[in-house]
């Protein structure tokens, strides 16, 4: 009996070290961003900004990633210089680079349907004139890759139903490439039913209309920013990430800044490798 026990448990360890082994058919390698609030301060906090973001910029360039991403707060107040020296700035990146608007560049979403949203569709047509659509796809790298402005959601403004008719086309059937969607917002801090109102999250509505949508497409990668601090969650085989802040960090002095290093492999599944700066 016991060389029988013996060869059992050599085969359960095997298969599951198989199950917990990593994928190792890599199909991207893509650099993660968000929040560098590039700004034109000569002292105080802001002033620091710039140097965090080109010492980020060298740590990707060094990476040697397939594709950039940044999830918006690409400005400090969304003036027209600001965009001008972000623009700049991502010039000294040598792998293609996508990028969408925050709150700071666009104005802030519409909490729980009251009148307290600063977004505007004056302010989203600046930001597209100076740095192109706030909403896309490209396929890049192998990647399907998805911007969307979500300072728009919930805000019932004609550009936001424009954005839900290009996501609804893009995302009504299961996705042929695997897909990432990047924006501002992290859909959910802590649970997919937690209320709206608060300054973080995106609201209630709009939040379970998009679940919905990346469900129906199979999209398995949804990155953020906005926080200023890491978060991680997983949903119904979604991995939802939000990075390390390339501006600065939350709580002050106790989070550090950074960008994130997203392995996708060719099943679909992504490992994230946080980066600090100093």
């Amino acid at each position: 009996m016991r060389p029988v026990i013996v060869v059992l448990c050599i085969a359960v360890a095997f298969v599951a070290q198989a199950e917990t082994s990593p994928p190792t058919k890599v199909l991207a390698r893509v650099a993660f961003l968000s929040d560098p609030h590039v700004n034109g301060a000569t002292n105080g906090s802001e002033a620091a900004f710039k140097a965090r973001f080109q010492k980020t910029i060298a740590q990707v360039n060094d990476a040697k990633v397939d594709v950039v991403l940044i999830a918006g707060d690409l400005t400090q107040s969304g003036l027209p210089q600001e965009f001008m020296d972000f623009k700049n700035h991502i010039k000294a990146l040598h792998a293609p680079v996508y990028f969408v608007p925050g709150n700071h560049d666009v104005g802030h979403k519409f909490n729980s349907g009251k009148t307290n949203g600063t977004v505007t569709p004056g302010r989203v047509e600046t930001y597209e004139r100076a740095l192109g659509p706030s909403w896309f796809v490209k396929k890049k790298a192998g990647l399907r890759i998805l911007g969307i402005n979500s300072s728009l959601l919930g805000s019932s403004f004609l550009q936001e139903e424009q954005m839900w008719t290009f996501l609804e086309r893009e995302l009504a059937q299961p996705a042929r490439q695997q897909t990432i969607l990047f924006m501002h917002y992290p859909l959910f801090l802590k649970t997919l039913d937690e209320p709206g109102g608060d300054y973080f999250n995106t609201e209630p509505e709009p939040r379970m209309r998009l679940y919905n949508l990346l469900k129906q497409a199979g999209v398995k990668i949804v990155l953020t920013g906005h926080l200023h601090h890491p978060l991680i969650n997983r949903r119904d085989g979604i991995l939802f990430l939000t990075t390390l802040p390339v501006s600065f960090g939350l709580p002050a002095g106790k989070q550090a800044e950074g960008w994130t290093l997203v392995t996708v492999f060719r099943n679909g599944d992504a490992k994230e490798e946080f980066h600090t700066i100093q």
